[in-house]
């Protein structure tokens, strides 16, 4: 079974369109979907209506959520985060995810395609395209 961390923006999108192709990501077969405290809180911050939390919190129901934070340790190497973005990829780290899925390009650009300690960051859209 693949393992799936997600980054608070994919959690948002999927609340705000339910009948988007990231919303999709809940309907796969041998994936199992991750994420950490530190991502749901920030998901949670970012969705104002009360019919999109509502959502959210649906999908939040059908993920495997960390029990707590990861101290931080040091990489292999430096995956150029902003300290704000380095705790979601320290969360897939530890919860042995195969993929991280986000959209932030800004951010995670140096990441993408690369795998971080058997992590590999990827946009929804290529991971999505590559289970087909």
């Amino acid at each position: 079974m693949e393992r799936v961390f997600l980054d608070a923006n994919i959690l948002v999108s999927a609340a705000l369109k339910p009948d988007s192709g990231i919303a999709g990501l809940w309907r796969l077969k041998g994936v199992r979907l991750i994420a950490s405290p530190y991502v749901l809180a920030e998901a949670r911050r970012n969705v104002h209506s009360p019919e999109a939390a509502d959502r959210l919190e649906s999908f939040i129901a059908d993920l495997a959520v960390l029990p707590s934070e990861p101290a931080d340790f040091p990489l292999d190497e430096d995956p150029g985060l902003p300290d704000k973005d380095l705790p979601v990829l320290l969360a897939a780290i530890v919860a042995h995810a195969d993929y991280l899925l986000t959209g932030d390009l800004s951010h995670f650009s140096t990441c993408m395609g690369r795998a971080i300690q058997g992590v590999t960051t990827l946009l929804p859209g290529d991971y999505l395209r590559s289970r087909r």
